[in-house]
């Protein structure tokens, strides 16, 4: 066997790169987002190899996800306590057989894990003809479900979506919470 220049740590890279291949991680980004950061996410991962191949319905329901997730992070992320506009999270994108994983994570207030787990849970039980009511429902009444209408993201997400969300919530401090989600999207035009 040959040595690599750099040993260990050159080994841990190997190692580390082998396991995203293994894993099919298309995509990977951590750092603080805002809006014009979305925008170059969104048009990198249209670029991949593999959504280039795929059909115009699994694209844009991708895309739509995507910018749906990344805005929640911008809307409703924790910025650092410097006032800073940026967002910390972080975005995965996989495929496992025939279809993309998208996973999502962000800080948010502790306080309102409870209310969005709880969220959570109602849209993951909806049928689509659920979603689909619900969906106009919110638009017709805003001011009961958030300003913006945020909650009709994870509506729009949910009905593109392969399945329901699996997501968790880790405490991070008596503050923060750090708040993962995993959106499964099929694709072959499926």
């Amino acid at each position: 066997m040959t040595k690599l220049m750099g040993g260990e740590a050159h080994g841990g890279f190997i190692n580390w790169y082998e396991s995203l291949q293994q894993n099919n991680i298309l995509f990977m980004f951590k750092g603080d987002f805002n809006q014009e950061l979305v925008n170059s996410i969104v048009q990198v991962i249209n670029s991949l190899s593999d959504l280039l191949e795929e059909d115009v319905l699994v694209k844009s329901r991708m895309t739509s996800t995507i910018i749906e997730c990344l805005q929640n992070i911008c809307r409703h992320g924790e910025s650092a306590e410097d006032g800073s506009l940026l967002k910390p999270g972080i975005i995965l994108l996989r495929k496992k057989e025939d279809e993309y994983i998208l996973d999502i994570g962000n800080s948010l207030v502790t306080k309102k894990v409870g209310a969005l787990q709880e969220y959570i849970d109602k849209v993951n039980k909806m049928t689509d003809e659920d979603l689909k009511s619900f969906h106009k429902e919110v638009l017709v009444k805003t001011e009961l479900f958030g300003k913006f209408g945020a909650d009709l993201g994870l509506i729009n997400v949910a009905r593109k979506a392969k399945r329901g969300f699996k997501y968790g919530f880790k405490e991070i401090n008596d503050l923060y919470s750090f708040f993962s989600l995993e959106i499964a999207i099929s694709g072959n035009g499926q």
